[in-house]
């Protein structure tokens, strides 16, 4: 499986340490489900989580599993959750593809904010958005889920029109329940000057 994420990683404090190692309540393993009765909104690549972690606590009564290879910014995550003690999150820290090609359960929403862009043409094969994923995820998700994809990069943005244009998979809406603050990568791509794009796909 081709690597969809940069290698970028952080210092990690002691802190962070600390909050990796711990055994907390929130941690799901490779493909468990969470134990709720509410709607299930796998977020992938929540990133240094102070956005996630406010979206976890303004949406209540939808159940995040927040899903981030990156060491620090899951540190922080679970440091936030022994902290504030949230009921509807969960962590699972690796790789989003292989966490949901294994589990077994309903999932209502997918969120995929600011996803590494991988803009040379030579790493195209790197970006998650791809047809492979699309119908990966279409074969997992329950009927009438939604997928919510927000990018700043221009050459990622032609990537998903023309992946939209060609598939049959999903239908392009506005409509997302679920509610976002404005993160670091968000932030950082309004400074820059960029375009925002955001797409909401429903499942056929």
């Amino acid at each position: 499986m081709i690597k969809t994420f940069s290698s970028r990683a952080g210092r990690l404090s002691p802190t962070n340490i600390a909050f990796l190692e711990k055994e907390s309540a929130c941690l799901l393993k490779l493909g468990q489900a969470p134990e709720t009765d509410k709607p299930v909104v796998i977020d992938i690549g929540f990133g240094d989580s102070q956005s996630f972690s406010e979206d976890v606590l303004k949406n209540p009564d939808y159940c995040f599993v927040g899903i981030e290879p990156y060491k620090k910014g899951f540190a922080r995550a679970v440091e936030f959750y022994e902290k504030a003690e949230p009921d509807n999150l969960f962590l699972f820290n690796g790789d989003a593809r292989e966490y949901i090609e294994a589990s077994d359960y309903e999932i209502s929403f997918i969120r995929i904010h600011f996803p590494d862009p991988w803009p040379k043409k030579k790493h195209t094969k790197r970006r998650l958005i791809s047809n492979e994923f699309l119908t990966s995820i279409y074969k997992k998700i329950n009927s009438g889920a939604k997928l919510e994809i927000i990018t700043d990069s221009k050459p990622y943005q032609m990537h998903i029109k023309d992946l939209l244009d060609a598939q049959k998979l999903f239908e392009v809406i506005e409509a997302f329940e679920i509610s976002y603050e404005v993160s670091t990568f968000h932030h950082k791509g309004i400074k820059k000057g960029h375009s925002i794009e955001r797409y909401v796909l429903l499942k056929n």
